[in-house]
């Protein structure tokens, strides 16, 4: 699959105010947006969770079935992190279960001078989590 990400969230300003609970109770977690066709062919059904898999990891998102989604391309949200997991290393708010940013290559080359990656478009695997 086609692999694109970084668009933005109504409720949310990049990786701001997931912490609030009203926001969160508005958008619960990330969505991984999918062709309905190509969900129906992995076995994905609308939210069920799935795997985003790179070669630098894999995440879960829950699957949004989107009818206007090119049949080979997914789009993952950005920015998740969880204020309800712990702080501490390794979980560091459960940054790297949700987070396409953390499977995306963020080699100076293809990063600007904060770590955002510019690489918004490559490949990926994606299958239901089990």
């Amino acid at each position: 699959m086609i692999l694109i990400s970084g668009s933005r969230v109504r409720a949310y300003h990049h990786s701001t105010g997931r912490q609030i609970a009203k926001l969160r109770k508005r958008y619960p977690e990330p969505l991984l947006q999918i062709n309905p066709q190509t969900a129906a062919r992995l076995g994905i059904a609308e939210g069920d969770k799935v795997c985003i898999e790179t070669p630098l990891g894999k995440i879960t998102q829950k699957a949004q079935l989107l009818e206007g989604m090119a049949p080979s391309v997914v789009h993952a949200d950005g920015y998740w992190w969880y204020p309800e997991k712990p702080e501490a290393e390794p979980s560091l708010f459960g940054v790297w279960e949700s987070n396409i940013d953390s499977i995306l290559p963020d080699a100076p080359e293809v990063s600007d001078h904060m770590g955002n990656s510019y690489f918004r478009g490559l490949m990926c695997r994606v299958y239901k989590a089990t």
